[in-house]
């Protein structure tokens, strides 16, 4: 019987072939996950929540005020129409998952009786929009998915 050297056997790379390409896979996973990581998490939870319990009488105050707005978001531009006459109001378009996305607009009174401001394109999806004025008094907020081309009450 002639003697083979190892590495010509075909057993031989199918058993090293296993767990390398477990370790490679493992490697391509390590790499994946810290490229594209999740943007949510919080470091410090109190202080966070102290700002979320400070936050909701904000949008308390839009209720006891009865702030009734409708926002309507264009391809290329977002309208804000209410019963009541504002000189401007900030809006914080933030998406669900994609933290680079976010974005703050200030809309100012047009011709048409609406408070409007251009936008680059906006990414499909679900965003949450909060609209407040310029003194920070109020909010109203509203999860919706974009593109939307409707007014939507909130």
């Amino acid at each position: 019987m002639k003697s083979e050297s190892w590495y010509r056997n075909p057993w031989v790379w199918l058993i090293i072939a296993l767990p390398m390409s477990a370790v490679i896979g493992g490697i391509a996973t390590i790499i994946i996950t810290n490229k594209h990581q999740p943007d949510m998490v919080v470091d410090d939870y109190y202080k966070k929540g102290k700002a979320i319990n400070q936050e909701l009488t904000l949008y308390d105050n839009a209720l006891k005020l009865g702030i009734t707005l409708e926002v309507k978001v264009n391809e290329h531009r977002i309208e804000v129409k209410s019963p009541m006459e504002f000189t401007a109001l900030k809006v914080k378009m933030i998406h669900s998952t994609l933290a680079e996305q976010d974005f703050d607009l200030v809309l100012t009174p047009n011709a048409v009786s609406t408070l409007s401001s251009s936008i680059e394109t906006i990414m499909p999806g679900k965003w949450k929009i909060i609209v407040m004025p310029m003194d920070n008094s109020w909010k109203v907020r509203k999860t919706v998915a974009l593109p939307n081309t409707t007014w939507m009450a909130f």
